[in-house]
């Protein structure tokens, strides 16, 4: 019986394999992680509030990809470096601004009040609002997760029915 089960052993190993070698296709790879010297901590709000003037981006994007940083109706593009870090300095007034960041297929978008403190009345914005980006971390949970129940009826599917099992084995699982 032990050889049977080398088998489910192998099948295993080469799809736990390949799920952690293309994490990185279902994880996002734009992010923002500074305004000037306000650093966000990872987290993305719809609104941000600067209270200087001339602020310089920094975030992380793929390694040498185009980064393209559109405030109001302006677009101006950057190149990630080799560690996948970018940066931009913009010359802005005092005001409000919708900015959107993007690279490729992913986008983030929020409105920058720069210049200008928060005010108390404004009551704060919970992360993770709509306009940030929706792929990530969760959907690598989801796809590992999916390959898993897949595996486990496959596996018993096969091991609850003796009959099954035989007749597979006979077709797919010949060793000559």
């Amino acid at each position: 019986m032990l050889p049977e089960y080398k088998k489910y052993i192998k099948f295993f190993t080469v799809a736990l394999f390949l799920v952690f070698t293309f994490k990185s296709t279902f994880a996002a790879t734009l992010t923002l992680t500074k305004i000037g010297v306000l650093d966000l901590g990872g987290k993305t709000y719809n609104e941000w509030w600067y209270t200087g003037t001339n602020p310089t981006f920094y975030g992380t994007a793929a390694k040498d990809s185009t980064v393209s940083l559109k405030i109001a109706e302006t677009t101006f593009t950057t190149t990630a470096d080799v560690a996948g870090n970018w940066s931009y300095l913009v010359s802005m007034a005092k005001g409000d601004y919708a900015i959107e960041i993007s690279s490729g297929t992913e986008k983030l978008s929020f409105t920058l009040h720069l210049g200008q403190t928060m005010s108390d009345s404004t009551s704060q914005t919970s992360p993770s609002a709509p306009g940030t980006l929706s792929t990530g971390f969760n959907q690598f949970i989801g796809v590992t997760f999916g390959i898993g129940v897949i595996l486990l009826a496959t596996y018993l599917y096969f091991s609850t029915d003796s009959k099954r099992k035989t007749i597979f084995e006979n077709r797919m699982l010949k060793e000559d």
